[in-house]
């Protein structure tokens, strides 16, 4: 009898403390909401959910994490593994969903390469600096530790979020995203990936002129060398121009920057030789990160059948899931990431107070003279009408033409937040 219940009970015990640790790594609380669409440009109502862990006292270091494309902010919360570092770290994580969106895109993309949605005062990135200061209304955060991260789309988003408002997010880390102001032509659809980027000139002095702050906000990017979506060019020219933009004229490229190199820790299963490279203002390693990278070789299949086997996916490490683009194995990002934000609080004055909008930029008043087809085809205009057959102009949706038509000029000015207008917008003369 004793040796048949002795078992039985330590794997009674063993049973009940699986599901306790369980509970334990979901043990906050999980809270959706909706954010209004605004008055200013591309602004769209959006669905956002929020995860705090118990316990929390006093204000939080805030993450907010981007789904890319095909994805929703519920995958972000299920297969990343963010959930369960929100619990060892104590920060809030907020996910917010695109839920709808313009322009000809993979589902659920977010529009990092439309001129409408990477500027200050208008669009996505305005849209979630504003759905962050809505979680600062209702929690407690400190104004010198927000984050923000995202994968693919998101991660190009992220880095469109971190120039466009610098003055609000202390540091951001992108994974398999895209230099700022890059267009479709960036992205890879097939194996060996293939793909045509700006040159890191003119992205630093896109960024340049995007910048509404002196503070040189930190980036990590990572980045799987073999991945055939996103190529791992695209990672090397985000280090690249963030050095020109923020590092000095003595240490503004990889060479003069170049601090330290480390193996990347902690990894589930398999490292996938992957290291981490730390750039710093004057390349010494006790001074702040300008920019940090994390390159590995990893697969190019992932368990996920949905998934598209490219080599693109966000790695959530032993706490992760297999799910679509997201795999365990490998270096783990949630630790990484958090690891990286955690050395980068924002310095000197924390900006972006909740209780205040943010500036809205003067309209651009450039005018442009082309085709129906054209300006479409620039992210001027965008599909409408019946089976998307017509052009609209960007900013106040008036038709301009067959989306087809290649032959018959009209003209547009561009107005404030990037978008573009049939007649000349207020603050602007014809």
């Amino acid at each position: 009898m004793t040796s048949f219940t002795t078992p039985f009970l330590r794997r009674i015990a063993v049973l009940a403390c699986l599901l306790l640790s369980a509970t334990v790594a979901w043990s906050g609380t999980t809270k959706a909401y909706t954010f209004q669409a605004k008055s200013y440009p591309g602004s769209r109502e959006r669905q956002y959910k929020v995860y705090v862990p118990d316990g929390l006292s006093g204000a939080a270091p805030l993450v907010m994490a981007l789904h890319g494309c095909q994805q929703t902010h519920d995958d972000v919360l299920r297969d990343w593994g963010l959930v369960q570092a929100a619990d060892r770290h104590g920060f809030i994580l907020v996910t917010p969903f695109i839920t709808s969106y313009d322009g000809f895109r993979n589902t659920n993309c977010w529009g990092f390469w439309f001129d409408q949605h990477r500027h200050q005062g208008g669009g996505e990135p305005e849209d979630l600096v504003r759905i962050a200061k809505e979680v600062e209304t209702r929690f407690g955060v400190d104004p010198r530790r927000r984050y923000i991260t995202g994968l693919s789309s998101g991660g190009a988003m992220t880095v469109v979020a971190a120039v466009a408002h610098n003055e609000y997010w202390a540091a951001a880390a992108t994974t398999a995203g895209l230099p700022y102001g890059e267009d479709a032509a960036s992205v890879s659809f097939s194996c060996p990936g293939s793909a045509s980027f700006h040159t890191v000139a003119k992205v630093a002095a896109d960024m340049k002129a995007e910048l509404n702050d002196a503070y040189p906000i930190p980036l990590l990017v990572a980045q799987n060398e073999r991945d055939c979506t996103v190529v791992a060019q695209a990672g090397r020219n985000i280090r690249d121009a963030w050095l020109k933009a923020f590092g000095d004229a003595a240490h503004d490229t990889a060479t003069e920057a170049r601090a330290t190199e480390r193996a990347c820790v902690p990894f589930f299963g398999e490292d996938y030789g992957c290291r981490q490279v730390i750039y710093t203002s004057d390349a010494q390693t006790a001074s702040r990160s300008v920019v940090e990278t994390v390159f590995f070789r990893g697969p190019l299949d992932t368990p996920d059948t949905s998934d598209t086997d490219h080599g693109h996916y966000w790695v959530g490490g032993e706490q992760g899931r297999d799910g679509r683009w997201a795999v365990r194995r490998g270096p783990s990002y949630p630790d990484i990431v958090w690891d990286f934000f955690s050395r980068h609080p924002r310095t000197g004055p924390a900006g972006g107070d909740p209780g205040q909008p943010t500036p809205q930029p003067e309209p651009a008043c450039t005018m442009v003279e082309a085709s129906a087809g054209s300006h479409l085809a620039a992210a001027r205009a965008v599909p409408g009408g019946f089976w998307g057959m017509r052009a609209l102009s960007s900013g106040d949706r008036r038709d301009i033409g067959f989306a087809w038509d290649f032959f018959f000029a009209v003209t547009l000015y561009q107005g404030a937040g990037g978008l573009w207008f049939s007649q000349p917008p207020a603050g602007c003369t014809p």
